[in-house]
């Protein structure tokens, strides 16, 4: 299985370039609560279909991961975006994409 280094919550690991959400939440001790965020360059994916492999997502090109939780304070300027607010309050049915993608914050475009 090939493997990869990305940073997830500001630690650097090497990852399997096929895993999942819940792969990885179940590795790294994360609460079942928790979503996963990929950052890639200018873009950042929320991850909804957790038992897709990440591969075969946008979220799966990310260099840094963050898990976070519901009702969480902000740790950076990322998961304090409005989007990601929208794509995390949303009904799933309004969410029926694996993922959801939207322009970085602080980025000029």
């Amino acid at each position: 299985m090939e493997t990869r280094w990305a940073t997830v919550d500001g630690v650097t690991l090497e990852l399997p370039a096929d895993s999942t959400v819940c792969e990885l939440r179940d590795a790294l001790y994360k609460p079942d609560d928790a979503v996963l965020i990929g950052v890639t360059g200018d873009l950042v994916s929320v991850v909804h279909d957790e038992d897709r492999p990440l591969s075969e997502l946008v979220a799966g090109c990310a260099d840094t991961y963050y898990f976070r939780r519901p009702d969480e304070p902000e740790r950076n300027e990322v998961l304090a975006a409005p989007e990601l607010e929208a794509a995390l309050s949303g009904p799933s049915d309004e969410r029926s994409g694996a993922e959801t993608t939207f322009q970085r914050p602080g980025i000029d475009h």
